[in-house]
């Protein structure tokens, strides 16, 4: 590095001249390259081989300053977008959790709410039934029968809905079904009880059709959570 030919050489490569760069001092037994040698502390003249390899890497520094420079805007723009998709991954799910739960107890509530509307259907239809005779109509007390489906309605009274009925019951888990609850609702559907309440001939075949297959499904499920 120290003869012409040598540092026009390099200044050819670099587009720049050499000599702006004084020989430093280097530390002594240092095989790491990156230390500063302008530290203090033991200090020695760097040997030719370290101030070419010194003279190199600061020439590209300065030659390639601008293409670090991009690099490093390069870098922290990624790490931006990768903070910011982080923070909006955070902030949906989130949101989602939230309107998870917010859903969660508004079915919960439903479910409570048609759960004491059934629970009092059952009252006011025991009521009414043991009145005075000719008080209440036959065709008001087959309305009042407290159908165990959420919408209430005989017509939608099937073995998916009346099994969702009772999983959704106070005393259920949600997945499973109350043994005791369903053999309490198992006595209050049976066919002959019901009629008895209501009176003789007081139903038709369509609606003890439907209390039959409402006494059926509710028997299976008794029958199964008893075998568990």
């Amino acid at each position: 590095m120290a003869d012409d030919e040598g540092a026009a050489f390099w200044e050819g490569v670099y587009g720049q001249p050499i000599h702006t760069y004084p020989r430093p001092r280097s530390k002594l037994k240092s095989d790491n390259i990156n230390d500063d040698p302008t530290e203090t502390g033991d200090l020695n003249s760097m040997t030719d081989e370290e101030y070419v390899t010194y003279v190199r890497a600061k020439m590209w520094e300065k030659t390639h300053q601008h293409i670090l420079e991009e690099r490093r805007r390069r870098e922290e723009a990624k790490s931006r977008r990768k903070r910011l998709d982080e923070e909006g991954r955070r902030l949906e799910k989130g949101v989602e959790d939230a309107l998870r739960r917010g859903e969660e107890r508004r079915r919960k509530a439903r479910w409570k709410s048609r759960w004491g509307e059934y629970l009092e259907g059952w009252k006011c239809f025991t009521e009414q039934a043991s009145g005075d005779e000719g008080a209440i109509s036959v065709e008001a007390i087959r309305k009042r029968i407290p159908w165990p489906v959420f919408s209430g309605m005989q017509r939608e009274v099937n073995q998916a809905e009346v099994e969702r009925f009772f999983k959704h019951a106070p005393e259920s888990s949600g997945t499973e079904y109350d043994a005791n609850l369903l053999k309490l609702e198992r006595v209050r559907w049976h066919p002959d009880k019901i009629q008895q309440k209501a009176g003789p001939g007081t139903l038709d075949g369509e609606t003890m059709k439907a209390i039959t297959a409402v006494f059926q499904i509710i028997d299976q499920l008794w029958s199964n959570t008893r075998s568990q």
